[in-house]
């Protein structure tokens, strides 16, 4: 009977699958349990995140400490649920630290219950985090390259209030409000906000900033189409105009009486095309940081009495270079910007970048200022696509007569015209400044959706109170915390 017994074997399967099953048991539940506890300090860990990040936000808005405690805890908890992923029931602590420089520090700590495991003996596991959020306390340059072209003087609705000039002015001031606090705070910790604004149509008015640099920067004389009788009729009349390069000399009275202070780009190449992907050492209008030291490196006046080929001329408002700012005194600026011209996009942003760089006749934007770095930024604003135009008066002459930049081949001006944007979009951020792109009452196309820094620094307003939103949005970007952990 007990041999038999032995050599029995049929429940063997239903003993081994029950001295495998509490293993089993406790392999699949620390699994479940784990994977809890993983969510859980993620999730609160970004709660703090969050938190930490509002609290210090209200300080730059004048908040007090008790106002910055309350939001910090509200972000916490609205990110973060009592009792979620089976946590115990906890609050939350907002720390403020700082006279002048406020930091808000949040520190939160639960215990999470095990389900499974607990039947083997395990304790709840604790799920904690800690942060703190300052000030991104560093000098801040900002340049504003506006498009002021002739629609801008249009609605961008039918139904807007305003023109677009007038919903830019609105914009501008508003991003300007965003950052005032963060601008009294950096002028008491010795360190500085500027912003400059460089009005673009046709050209750019900068003539009396580089002439305020040194007069020999300015090309004298210099060259304009002017028109001669090519072919006469048998009465000795003239049939025919055609246009020749004439240079004219300019002397102080009418620099300072009739120059409006718009300039004419200096020497530049037609190799560009739209497949060029670095800029030609020749493309010196291209060349940021080039001193003039010669008739090619030096700026012609823009004259649309000397250059008699036009059909269009137009010369912006004066730059501005970096500077603080009052309101009243951007608002006064912005009140004088007035709309007209053609849309050059690269003639823009080629002085977009010469206001930025640490180098060039300017030299405005060194990486540092009293031992502290510089954030530097260009914001860039149009409402059309680029289009120029073969007769217009540009920073680039007459294109039909002159030729700077096609050489001849009009059909392709834009592509190249275009190309040229693309290079100094890529030369700005290669110099680490941060570009944002904003499409007002229009849509981007690839070009300036690549010149911003990143897809989420291009977007477009459809209307007046949309651009001024935008303009919200970027100062608050502009003046984001930086989290340390």
């Amino acid at each position: 009977m007990a041999r038999a017994l032995l050599a029995e074997n049929r429940g063997n399967v239903l003993i081994l699958t029950g001295a495998f099953l509490l293993p089993l048991l406790a392999l699949v539940g620390s699994g479940i349990d784990i994977g809890r506890v993983y969510v859980a300090r993620s999730r609160i860990q970004q709660a703090c995140d969050a938190a930490s990040l509002a609290g210090r936000w209200s300080f730059s808005q004048g908040q007090t400490s008790d106002t910055a405690t309350a939001e910090a805890l509200k972000f916490f908890n609205f990110n973060f649920k009592q009792g979620a992923f089976g946590t115990l029931a906890f609050t939350p602590t907002v720390t403020v630290t700082g006279s002048n420089t406020k930091v808000v520090t949040v520190a939160a700590s639960t215990t999470l219950r095990m389900t499974v495991m607990s039947l083997f003996g395990f304790q709840p596991m604790t799920v904690a985090a800690t942060c703190t959020a300052e000030q991104n306390f560093v000098n801040t340059d900002i340049v504003l390259v506006l498009d002021t072209t002739g629609s801008m003087a249009s609605k961008a609705t039918s139904s807007d209030t305003q023109t677009k000039i007038q919903g830019l002015r609105s914009a501008v001031l508003a991003l300007y409000d965003q950052l005032a606090p963060i601008q009294t705070q950096l002028a008491a910790a010795g360190m500085r906000m500027r912003f400059s604004v460089v009005p673009y149509s046709s050209t750019v008015n900068v003539g009396f900033l580089i002439a305020g640099q040194d007069i020999n920067y300015i090309r004298n004389p210099a060259f304009y189409q002017q028109g001669y009788c090519s072919a006469y009729n048998t009465n000795n009349t003239c049939k025919t105009t055609s246009y020749r390069a004439v240079s004219v000399s300019h002397d102080y009275n009418w620099g300072a009486t009739k120059w409006g202070g718009c300039i004419e780009e200096r020497q530049t190449t037609s190799i560009i095309t739209s497949s060029t992907s670095a800029i030609p050492a020749a493309a010196y209008d291209l060349d940021i940081d080039r001193i003039p030291n010669d008739s090619a490196s030096r700026w012609p006046p823009y004259d649309p009495d000397a250059e008699q080929a036009n059909t269009q001329v137009a010369c912006p408002q004066a730059a501005k270079r970096l500077q603080t700012w009052t309101r009243s005194d951007l608002n006064t600026y912005l009140n004088s910007l007035t709309p007209d011209g053609g849309t050059y996009h690269d003639i823009g942003m080629i002085w977009g970048a010469r206001m930025i760089s640490a180098g060039g006749i300017f030299a405005d934007s060194p990486a540092s200022y009293n031992s502290m770095p510089t954030n530097r930024f260009i914001i860039f604003m149009t409402d059309g696509l680029l289009d120029t135009g073969p007769t217009l008066y540009s920073a680039y002459g007459v294109e039909k007569y002159d030729q700077r930049v096609t050489g001849g081949d009009t059909s392709t001006q834009d592509a190249r015209h275009q190309q040229r944007f693309n290079l100094m979009c890529s030369a700005i951020k290669n110099r680490s400044v941060s570009i944002w792109v904003v499409a007002f009452a229009s849509s981007l196309d690839a070009n300036l959706t690549k010149c911003a820094s990143n897809a989420g620094q291009a977007s477009t307003s459809a209307n007046s109170a949309d651009l001024t939103t935008k303009f919200t949005e970027i100062g608050k970007s502009i003046g984001a915390m930086r989290l340390t952990q």
